[in-house]
């Protein structure tokens, strides 16, 4: 008798799962390549901090963020 259980992950989840999570470290990658960061590597300030440095933490942030919630989704 096949029986199938609630919140077990098959073959499609783990695919759409990686998929998601190859595309969160893409994003990331693009994020934080030199020619991106030269953007917003000013004398400019935020809050005192310099915007380089402002900018990393907020990708940073983010991309912790997207894992967490991947990471839930999955189970």
């Amino acid at each position: 008798m096949a029986e199938t259980r609630r919140g077990m992950d098959g073959p499609e989840d783990d695919r759409s799962f990686n998929g998601r999570l190859i595309l969160v470290t893409v994003f990331g990658f693009v994020l934080l390549v030199p020619p991106l960061l030269s953007v917003f590597n000013t004398g400019a300030q935020v809050f005192g901090v310099p915007v380089l440095w402002a900018y990393l933490f907020v990708v940073w942030a983010v991309l912790i963020g997207l894992a967490a919630v991947l990471a839930g989704r999955s189970g």
